[in-house]
């Protein structure tokens, strides 16, 4: 699995995450999947690759008064090539996903819902719920598959 750690400035500094980013006005969430992927790691992939996998919302993921949940769009899928360039957004690293578990600093809840993911069948899709405290640390997680 390609994940990011992130740059010195990015809220989640020095923790490994999943590719990603917001979604620009105008734009749907499967080509703001595939700009962000060409972005943060220089892949081209085509609009039929990458899958929706789920929904799940965040909560208190920023420790701001606004913005304090956000609705993260799962997507997978394979990748043209495993060369990428890193860039300003963080450190690309490839994590087999049977090390995931002992990765340090894996972002909380990435170690329950990669695994989830992987795990689905076709035509199955997570939905759930995470709950941090505003600084970092996983309160609630609750998925269900559908």
């Amino acid at each position: 699995m390609l994940l990011i750690e992130g740059a010195p400035r990015k809220r989640w500094a020095g923790r490994l995450q999943g590719i990603g980013g917001g979604v620009h006005p105008g734009e749907d969430p499967l080509r703001s999947a595939i700009r962000e992927i060409r972005e943060e790691t220089g892949l081209q992939v085509a609009a039929k690759a990458p899958h929706l996998k789920g929904a799940v919302l965040s909560q208190n993921f920023y420790n701001r008064s606004k913005n304090r949940s956000k609705l993260v769009l799962l997507f997978a899928g394979d990748v043209p090539s495993r060369r990428v360039r890193s860039g300003e957004e963080g450190r690309l690293h490839w994590v087999p996903l049977r090390e995931l578990a002992r990765q340090a600093n894996l972002i909380p809840d990435l170690y329950a819902l990669i695994p989830r993911v992987f795990a689905l069948r076709p035509g199955e899709r997570l939905s759930g719920v995470v709950v941090f405290d505003g600084a970092g640390d996983l309160q609630s997680l609750e998925l269900l598959t559908v």
